[in-house]
């Protein structure tokens, strides 16, 4: 028993340095009219009189925080939530069921809000690829199947006088 709770420590904590990680890559884009000629790297050109550049998750969170938008903001929230559900479970080292609960509701929301960014912004425009939201989407999904399949091995959870 002491082993699992150790590997699903281990587990927890890899999973938020990886959403760190992907953080740091592009998440939301920020479009502006331009010529084809104005457009050059690290901006990409989108077709249309428009061109975009790529902004990264902490970007656009340093950019709520400081110039007051509060839609950033709300955009911002859904990939926090994960931190704030996973801390308690890795520094309390116990469990209880709502708190777990919690915990997967916030990476659910992780992974589908990421991937349907991912995959919006991919749809209307292909030549931006978003990676740190796929990324951040695949590392969601990777977490729930993890915990949900830890969960429901009954030989994982037993306690140890049940096995003695």
């Amino acid at each position: 028993m002491l082993r699992v709770s150790k590997l699903k420590t281990v587990g927890r904590v890899t999973a938020l340095v990886f959403l760190l990680v992907v953080m740091m890559g592009p998440w939301f884009m920020d479009s502006h009219p331009a010529t084809e000629e104005t457009c050059s790297p690290p901006l990409v050109w989108l077709g249309g009189g428009y061109c975009a550049c790529m902004v990264s998750f902490m970007a656009a969170l340093r950019m709520g925080a400081w110039t007051g938008h509060s839609v950033l903001w709300l955009l911002c929230l859904p990939p926090a939530l994960p931190f704030l559900s996973t801390l308690p479970l890795v520094l309390l080292g116990r469990e209880r069921r709502w708190l777990w609960v919690c915990h997967l509701t916030a990476w659910g929301l992780v992974a589908v809000y990421s991937l349907f960014i991912h995959g919006f912004i991919w749809y209307w425009h292909r030549p931006l690829i978003l990676w740190g939201a796929g990324f951040g989407g695949v590392v969601a999904v990777a977490i729930l199947v993890g915990e949900i399949l830890v969960g429901r091995s009954p030989t994982l959870n037993e306690s140890p006088r049940s096995v003695l």
